[in-house]
């Protein structure tokens, strides 16, 4: 890092040093087994990698196909909130999108190698048993990656078919998911400083974003280890995992990176994120409006971005650099402030509306 990108970094975190204040201690302890607190405060000023890799085709393809659809509410990212589904509703829409193409690949994969298994001891009825234990080995072998390759040639034309099936639903279908999505949106609002998770029930945990403390969460999966970042209501010890805004990473450090990010966007003394979902709006947010102007920034550098040549000239750079930084270097900011108000007393600052604590 150059001498005036570290001043940068200890200017920003002096600014939001400035604006943590005094909270009470919490309910519980904060060290928790298999998850690593994360300090607040002190930015690394690096964007999750892959995450942007994977939003700047879906900017792009809005952009050619709908560029007005940004600022409509199917837009899930503005200078305003960060919204995203939790809970249940999160884990029901994945399931409802994966349940089409993995039914069809098991029709395929399993359906398909029983009944070629079947016709190979009939074929080989009366040969010998080693004979007909082979042959049925061979059919085996061939059968799988054939059937990799048809259900990957077929998988457009079935989903195609299924929508077809579902189009006199439209309506309903349209009221039941408005319906699951509006239980389970959350936000981050930059607009009022709070955090609000979708809980059973179709209530609402709405607090001041100071008062969530943020984990990366290890996944213990059959693949290995993997991350994810999980929110812990510090005062009332409630978890928040399960949402489609951190899913689960093979890096620990793309999770750090998706945390070092939400900061910034809820740090109102900060610009924007430099993120494809929020290149349509830096203009309506004073802050980064300045910052864009005194940098120069193109505003419609991930718009107009050729992906792969970014790759493997810039991005690689911003991938070393999310891998290389001494993410345990970070000093917390928050933890100097715990326990110096008291809990009576903060509770008469907190906003209108707030979950009570």
């Amino acid at each position: 890092m150059s001498q005036s990108e570290e001043k940068i970094r200890n200017h920003n975190s002096e600014l939001c040093n400035s604006q943590i204040s005094a909270v009470p201690e919490p309910v519980k302890s904060r060290r928790r087994l298999g998850q690593d607190i994360q300090p607040v405060g002190d930015y690394a000023e690096i964007e999750p990698y892959y995450r942007v890799c994977e939003d700047v085709g879906e900017v792009q393809h809005q952009d050619q196909s709908d560029p007005d659809a940004f600022h409509s509410s199917d837009w899930w990212w503005d200078e305003r909130q960060i919204r995203f589904l939790n809970g249940k509703a999160f884990i029901g829409l994945s399931i409802l999108l994966l349940f089409i193409p993995y039914t069809w690949g098991g029709v395929v994969l399993v359906g398909g190698g029983i009944l070629t298994v079947y016709n190979a001891i009939l074929f080989t009825v009366d040969a010998e048993h080693l004979l007909r234990v082979i042959a049925i080995l061979i059919v085996m072998v061939i059968w799988i990656p054939l059937s990799l390759y048809v259900i990957i040639k077929t998988m457009p034309w079935v989903m195609g078919a299924f929508a077809l099936l579902l189009k006199p639903f439209d309506k309903l279908l349209s009221k039941l998911l408005d319906r699951g999505l509006e239980a389970g949106e959350s936000f981050f609002s930059r607009e009022t400083g709070q955090v609000s998770f979708a809980m059973p029930g179709g209530k609402k945990l709405t607090a001041p974003f100071e008062e969530f403390d943020a984990y990366v969460e290890r996944v213990i999966e059959a693949g290995g280890v993997f991350y994810r970042l999980m929110f812990v209501h510090r005062y009332t010890a409630k978890e928040f995992s399960q949402t489609s805004l951190s899913r689960v990473e093979p890096s620990k450090e793309e999770v750090m990176a998706l945390w070092d990010m939400l900061q910034r966007y809820m740090d109102t003394s900060q610009p924007l994120p430099d993120v494809p979902r929020l290149e349509p709006f830096r203009h309506l947010d004073p802050v980064t409006a300045e910052h864009d102007e005194r940098v120069g920034r193109n505003p419609r550098f991930w718009r107009d971005l050729d992906l792969e040549a970014w790759r493997q000239g810039e991005g690689a750079e911003w991938l070393k650099r999310q891998v290389e930084y001494p993410w345990d270097k970070r000093k917390c900011k928050l933890t100097p402030q715990l326990g110096k108000i008291s809990m009576d007393e903060y509770r008469k600052q907190r906003p209108a509306g707030a979950w009570p604590i």
